[in-house]
């Protein structure tokens, strides 16, 4: 392996709540002049039983803090389990790997302060416990990446800008990334930017509301719309599409 770089396994599952990804790279340098290379991936899903569960929480249903807890465990199997699996589809010894980061499952996320028991606040939280994901490894494991960018200050969201800064900048052109994860994000990167000219924001809901209208309309025979089938012989409703486009997010000022 080149000095100065190190094998990373990233864990990652979206809000849709459908799978776990897992990424294999090896980085090297030093930021911002970092560079990366994908050396593999793997793909699991995730059962019915325990999307529902994450679902719940996700959705506001009133649950005893037991189950919240106890699917923060589970969960932290389970990303342990896809870190192990993917290694072994690589052929990649785990003991290799010099760190496994771990985003977790965001079952809340307010990036804005609201009032709370007298105080103005923020908060997000993502469970898939990483101490979990540590001791099936044996691999040191960071996550909390959403608490750690709200507790200085930002929103939490999104959580790609550096990301897209380090990968896709230019020195000529100005650059925007889209990202239609289960919620949608844009990273907005001018010509010869510096990190500070980077800025991004949510723009709305992208995979977790499709999810939930395929489910919906197939009775939860399919779970998305797998090669676009519903979307590409949809029909535009003019009067509900005016009717989002009025929201008062959209007139914002970005980053937002």
């Amino acid at each position: 392996m080149p000095k100065n770089s190190l094998l990373v396994l990233g864990l990652m599952s979206g809000t849709s709540a459908d799978g776990i990804e897992a990424a294999l790279v090896r980085i090297s340098g030093a930021p911002p002049k970092l560079s990366s290379k994908l050396l593999g991936h793997a793909s699991l899903p995730i059962s019915k039983p325990i999307r529902a569960a994450i679902l719940r929480i996700a959705e506001g249903t009133p649950l005893p803090a037991a189950e919240i807890s106890q699917l923060n465990f589970r969960l932290g199997e389970l990303f342990a389990n896809a870190a192990i699996t993917t290694c072994k589809k690589l052929s990649v010894p785990i003991k290799s790997l010099e760190l496994i980061a771990s985003h977790g499952q965001t079952v809340f996320h307010q990036g804005e302060p609201v009032s709370f028991l007298g105080a103005s606040t923020a908060s997000t939280m993502q469970i898939g416990e990483p101490s979990i994901i540590a001791a099936r490894t044996g691999i040191t494991t960071i996550g909390d990446f959403r608490p750690a960018d709200m507790a200085v200050g930002g929103q939490g969201a999104p959580l790609v800008p550096f990301a897209d800064y380090l990968l896709y900048r230019h020195e000529k052109l100005g650059r925007v990334s889209l990202n239609l994860g289960g919620i949608a994000n844009v990273t907005v990167m001018p010509a010869h930017a510096k990190p500070e000219q980077v800025f991004a924001f949510d723009t709305g809901p992208a995979n977790i509301v499709i999810d939930a209208l395929v489910s919906h309309f197939t009775k939860g025979r399919q779970r998305f719309d797998a090669g676009a089938r519903f979307a590409s012989h949809g029909e535009c409703l003019v009067p509900l599409l005016e009717k989002l486009l009025a929201d008062p997010y959209l007139r914002l000022k970005p980053p937002k």
